[in-house]
């Protein structure tokens, strides 16, 4: 009885992950959002200082005043819930306004996990005063419209390019790598059309005339701005090919400059390349065992064929590889230092290493990350044994 009581109160009290979160009283419905500025005017441009009114279930007013972040708690998820319960489809930015207004304070550190779902589902603490508020901007225009720009500031012909957002006025501008990750590549190079993201860098060492003609045609050229910063789009949605806007958090002011710009390249490395395996004379092997060797599979490309490096390298990546030669899986790797043999150095010698940073998804068929400017030695080419169906393990899963 004793036991069955203490779990009842733990899930009335919600006790999880080492704290107690207790429910607000009023929460969901209770509540209606809009912006104001300093003075405590309603702005009608979607941008300014958060303000909340809270209801009774009689819908007697309970409180007015500030949202604030004491602690730190607000994030992109919580900006486009209220955004979108104000009336705009999605959150651009958000800050922490610490000038002191002087505005009476209502609810603070408000956490939202779930963007479709309303504000019933956040958490948020009852206060008074803060000097931490939430300055928000909205927008009824989130589209963006992604591209790929060559050396010469033109539009690219291939698969990489310096990463550039055109939004809903026709202004672009190129995209910081601040918190970019390969969810945020995978996402965007799909809204270009293509299957998957190979790689991206900053661009610290690219030299590309960054060009626009403004609207009203009074300068040719001139100096694009960073158009969007902090890109971080969800695994959830990554999984359920959501596009840039239903999956994706950014903010439209930024702490970069151009050396923080992202360079792309799209594309899936199993269309780019093949594999094969080879034993220490240099023979093709047909077990799926011995030094990985890949090639290109375009006809322009015929030179591109040696060895894999292993910086990277896991077992996912070593499954979509055994899987792309007809095999069920890995069974293992290895790098041909940490098996230090010398048996294999003749035929290594044959071969540059041309592929590094191979990094695939175990739950995203085909999508695996890569380079083709590897820094690496023959110490770290990979050594490979593929698996049948009845010499496998189940599929391993894995998580942005």
């Amino acid at each position: 009885m004793v036991l069955f009581a203490s779990l009842f109160l733990f899930g009335l009290l919600g006790i999880s992950d080492g704290y107690i979160y207790v429910p607000p009283k009023y929460t969901g419905s209770d509540f209606t959002f809009w912006l104001v500025n300093n003075n405590g005017d309603l702005t009608s441009n979607g941008a300014g200082i958060l303000k909340a009114k809270l209801y009774a279930d009689d819908r007697t007013i309970v409180g007015t005043g500030t949202v604030c972040d004491t602690d730190n708690r607000f994030t992109d998820e919580a900006a486009r819930v209220i955004c979108m319960m104000i009336g705009y489809k999605c959150a651009e930015n958000w800050k922490l306004d610490t000038t002191n207004t002087n505005l009476p304070a209502l609810i603070d550190n408000v956490e939202c996990t779930n963007t479709s779902a309303p504000f019933r589902d956040c958490r948020y603490d009852r206060i008074d005063t803060c000097n931490r508020e939430i300055s928000l901007k909205c927008s009824s225009r989130c589209d963006y419209e992604f591209s790929l720009l060559d050396s010469e500031g033109t539009k690219s012909k291939s698969k990489s390019g310096l990463l550039v957002a055109s939004n809903y006025n026709g202004m672009r501008g190129t995209v910081c790598d601040d918190n970019f990750d390969k969810a945020a590549a995978l996402t965007i190079c799909r809204e270009m059309g293509h299957t998957c993201a190979a790689s991206w860098s900053s661009r610290n060492d690219m030299d590309l005339e960054q060009t626009y003609d403004d609207s009203e045609k009074k300068a040719s050229e001139q100096d694009m701005p960073i158009m969007l910063d902090d890109v971080t789009c969800s695994a959830k949605g990554v999984l359920q090919n959501e596009t840039f806007v239903e999956s994706c958090f950014w903010k439209t002011e930024s702490d970069c400059d151009h050396s923080e710009d992202i360079y792309l390249t799209c594309g899936c490395m199993l269309e780019e390349f093949k594999f094969s395996t080879v034993d220490k004379n240099n023979k093709a092997t047909t077990n799926g065992k011995g030094l990985l060797i890949v090639e290109s599979k375009s006809e322009s490309d015929t030179e591109l064929k040696g060895t894999v490096c292993d910086d990277l390298f896991d077992e996912s990546s070593a499954d979509t590889i055994c899987k792309s030669m007809g095999f069920a899986c890995s069974k293992s790797f290895k790098s041909v230092g940490e098996r230090r043999s010398a048996a294999w150095g003749d035929v290594q010698r044959k071969y540059p290493v041309v592929l590094a940073e191979v990094d695939c998804h175990a739950q995203i068929q085909g999508q695996c990350s890569f380079s083709t400017d590897p820094i690496c030695d023959h110490s770290e080419d990979i050594l490979i044994k593929c698996g049948t169906e009845d010499q496998c393990p189940e599929t391993p899963t894995e998580s942005f």
